[in-house]
């Protein structure tokens, strides 16, 4: 499977994720740029087959409509509160796509949203890659004014299950505005934050868990560290 990261240059720095498998298929998670999206697909000659959607928020999901595809897959959370058409509804732990020794898990990872789910994908049957989403970014962690500080430190508990080596995809490219934050509240990490992001010489660049555990603060912080370090960054 082929991992294509789509950024969008806009406000929010969306990134979302095209994969393509067998026989030129594809699967888009969170499209949220539809004249990207199709630009993508038409210049590789990809089909898209399925679309994922990670939570329940708009800007997630407003873009499934112009995209023609007949199947749409979202949490039970989710699906109950967007206002479009989900043909197969997963939950927690359940396997959403499997092909070839490819294999997606669905991870309820609330906190950020009620709804929210994270995505697992194993190669033969090992962990490669987590698509995070607005739960851990490089660097950082997404806000909680839609659900719950507590919840969000919980759901950054299970990254604790994974390898260092575990790549990580998430939905923002805010890695350059984390490093900041932590330059101002947690100095203790930003010489190692510093290291990381000088390694980044173009968009392409994404971290592993063993550089997230070095230079994130939050993934390491204690429950009371944690809702204060949130709460910090949300006024930042």
């Amino acid at each position: 499977m082929k991992i294509h990261p789509i950024f969008t240059h806009n406000a929010l720095q969306n990134i979302f994720y095209i994969l393509e498998y067998w026989e030129n298929k594809a699967l888009i998670i969170d499209p949220c740029d539809s004249n990207l999206a199709r630009e993508f697909l038409d210049r590789n000659s990809l089909s898209l087959e399925k679309i994922l959607i990670t939570h329940e928020h708009f800007d997630h999901y407003e873009w499934v409509t112009w995209l023609a595809c007949s199947k749409v897959y979202a949490g039970s959370i989710a699906a109950q509160n967007m206002p479009i058409t989900v043909t197969h509804i997963f939950e927690d732990r359940e396997i959403i796509f499997q092909t070839e020794g490819i294999s997606m898990k669905a991870i309820l990872s609330p906190g950020h949203a009620a709804g929210h789910m994270m995505f697992e994908l194993s190669v033969n049957g090992k962990v490669y890659a987590l698509f995070s989403w607005d739960v851990l970014f490089q660097g950082g962690v997404w806000h909680t004014r839609g659900w719950s500080n507590e919840d969000l430190y919980e759901s950054i508990q299970i990254f604790q299950q994974y390898r260092d080596d575990v790549m990580i995809y998430s939905w923002h490219d805010y890695i350059k505005n984390n490093y900041d934050f932590a330059k101002k509240y947690a100095p203790d990490t930003s010489e190692k934050f510093q290291k990381i992001l000088a390694q980044r010489e173009n968009e392409n660049f994404f971290t592993n868990l063993w550089q997230e555990r070095e230079y994130n603060p939050f993934i390491n912080a204690t429950k009371q560290e944690f809702i204060e370090l949130r709460n910090l960054r949300n006024n930042f």
